[in-house]
């Protein structure tokens, strides 16, 4: 029995071990997360200012290399290639937000149930302002948890619609420049 009661304090003490590790994630997440709500504010405000036909920053940035691979004649595998890794590119810059909206609400679930415990044994031993600590701790980052997860996702599919025009744009762009070359 001496075993188990070993096994019960390890994860103890292991559970209390991650609680301050999880909060300085939490906290971080939470100014990372409101820093790009700030970046797509500006990001829209860009877009929205753009002329009908106007290029993104990321169009730009592509047209210019792709013009330096039409200047000097590359193949069409190598035209496709760069498309291709601008798409990737587009693609991975989203997995930061993705991660975050999954992560945000799994951290603030770890956040509330390591507090939790040591809540319970302050109950058990009578010390109700230990106990009242701890569940302002657990209900806090429930909310902050939620909160940065909820951030996340929306950020994602706001950036994921920028993605999709930047790339539909610069399949565009690649077939008539190809093709203007190639005639």
């Amino acid at each position: 029995m001496e075993f188990f009661a070993g096994i019960k304090t390890f994860l103890f003490l292991l559970s209390n071990c991650v609680l301050y590790p999880v909060l300085l994630l939490l906290t971080g997440l939470s100014v990372w997360i409101f820093f790009e709500c700030g970046s797509l504010l500006a990001d829209w405000i860009r877009r929205r200012r753009l002329p009908p036909g106007g290029d993104t920053l990321p169009v730009r940035a592509y047209r210019k290399r792709l013009e330096e691979l039409l200047a000097r004649n590359a193949s069409e595998a190598e035209i496709q290639n760069l498309l291709r890794r601008s798409i990737h590119d587009r693609g991975a810059k989203l997995d930061p937000f993705r991660i975050a909206a999954r992560l945000g609400p799994a951290l603030g679930l770890i956040g509330t149930l390591v507090p939790m415990g040591a809540a319970l044994a302050s109950l058990g031993q009578g010390d109700l302002s230990v106990m009242t600590a701890e569940l302002v701790v657990a209900y806090t980052t429930t909310v902050v948890g939620l909160l940065v997860g909820s951030i996340a996702f929306f950020l994602f599919t706001v950036r994921r619609r920028f993605a999709e025009n930047d790339i539909r744009e610069m399949e565009f762009v690649t077939e008539v420049r190809y093709h203007e070359v190639h005639a």
